[in-house]
């Protein structure tokens, strides 16, 4: 009788922490996650919401911006408890930042110019080093001397102090549309990735090195499009220049399929997709884009960064917005272990050692998180994973959780 009794407490215990540590928010879509700590999240989403937590998700402070309700906040960059800054998607677009833990907000950018939406904000926490990119626009409708023009523009600002002010980079080919790509995806917040924003400063003139990532679809999907960019931000119109490597994936052709997430971890770029109308689609393929470091020579000086050169395709349980994988010790029989999230559930990545043509995908078989769906986004910092999701979906995931003790 003790023995049964005990195992009955036990699945009540169970239940509980199962409870307790998926946390419904309000009733708001969450896109926007920025990982601090192990225990220390900012989140934004629909109808305005801005939540944060220092506790590993028992309490959240709900630090929304008045006035801005309907507004769907896709991206928040954070820098510690108190500075955040968020990125509206879609319906005008706004940049808000807080430094005093959401007490207020300040205004640092809009734009309503029809057809602007933004899609990612990245910004590096040591230099203040930023880029933020939205879907193109046609040039002619915005240049009086190019009304006979068709050609379209990927949106990108720039910033040199931490998302206080803003300016637009100059176009070129780096941020054309083309039919390979046309577009990018705000699913979550991870459609760019960087190697480098750089901030030096030579006799009082500020020199930005930039070195990214960003991806999206088109008539011919999947396409990820390395992009470099040198200049004096005091003199960008004299002083901008760029180099642009495009990089072909294998997705089906047209619009809304391609590339929604992505993950840089040293060589390997980890790249997730789709189509989010077909969520159980067989065709919504992840790949991991091998990396190899090479020297490039810009403004007669050298920037060592990486290169695509091959990939290799993860099978995948339906479209996938968002990835997040953790690279293990070399004693490890697997080089990296993690998960992928979109609107049909969670796969548990796991990639051996000796070449990712060995690795497995499963959905969380006998999980108590099985069973999730509408999930956008995730992101980690050792041995926690957090993900976010529709309906207010916030809640943390131990790796211990899912592959055991390492």
């Amino acid at each position: 009788m003790n023995t049964i009794l005990y195992i009955n407490k036990l699945k009540i215990n169970v239940i509980l922490i199962f409870i307790l540590s998926v946390n419904f928010t309000l009733a708001q879509s969450y896109r926007g996650l920025c990982v601090l700590s192990e225990n220390e999240i900012w989140a934004s989403g629909s109808k305005g919401t801005v939540v944060y937590t220092s506790n590993g998700g028992l309490n959240y402070d709900t630090l929304s911006p008045k006035g801005f309700e309907r507004k769907d906040f896709r991206d928040i960059q954070a820098f510690n408890a108190n500075s955040a800054l968020i990125m509206t998607a879609g319906d005008s677009a706004a940049f808000l930042k807080t430094e005093n833990h959401g007490k207020t907000w300040k205004l640092v950018y809009s734009d309503n110019r029809p057809g602007i939406f933004f899609d990612v904000i990245k910004i590096n926490p040591k230099s203040g080093v930023g880029i933020a990119m939205g879907d193109p626009l046609p040039d002619s409708l915005f240049n009086p001397s190019l009304k006979n023009s068709t050609e379209k523009h990927f949106v990108a600002l720039y910033t040199i102090d931490f998302g206080n002010h803003w300016a637009t980079l100059p176009n070129g080919t780096w941020n054309l549309a083309t039919d390979n790509l046309s577009s990018m995806y705000a699913a979550s917040g991870t459609s760019l990735v960087y190697n480098k924003l750089d901030l030096i400063v030579t006799q009082l003139e500020p020199m930005i090195t930039m070195d990214f990532y960003f991806a999206g679809g088109g008539n011919y999907s999947g396409q990820i499009r390395q992009v470099i960019l040198s200049f004096n931000a005091k003199n960008i119109s004299k002083s901008f220049e760029y180099l642009s490597f495009p990089y072909q994936l294998n997705y089906p052709s047209g619009e809304g399929w391609g590339i929604y997430g992505m993950q840089l971890i040293n060589n390997q770029l980890f790249c997730v997709g789709g189509h989010w109308k077909y969520p159980n689609s067989r065709d919504s393929f992840s790949y991991i884009v091998d990396l190899s470091k090479v020297t490039y020579s810009i403004k007669n000086k050298k920037i060592e960064s990486k290169i695509a050169i091959n990939n290799q395709l993860i099978p995948q349980n339906g479209y996938r917005s968002g990835i997040y994988m953790n690279q293990l010790p070399a004693s490890n029989k697997n080089k990296f272990q993690g998960i992928s999230v979109g609107s049909n559930g969670i796969d548990k990545l796991e990639i051996p050692q000796n070449g990712p043509f060995k690795m497995t995908t499963s959905s969380l078989k006998n999980h108590p998180y099985k069973d999730l769906k509408g999930v956008n986004a995730c992101k980690g910092i050792g041995k926690s994973i957090w993900i976010v999701g529709n309906k207010g979906l916030i809640f943390r995931l131990n790796t211990n959780q899912l592959f055991g003790s390492l």
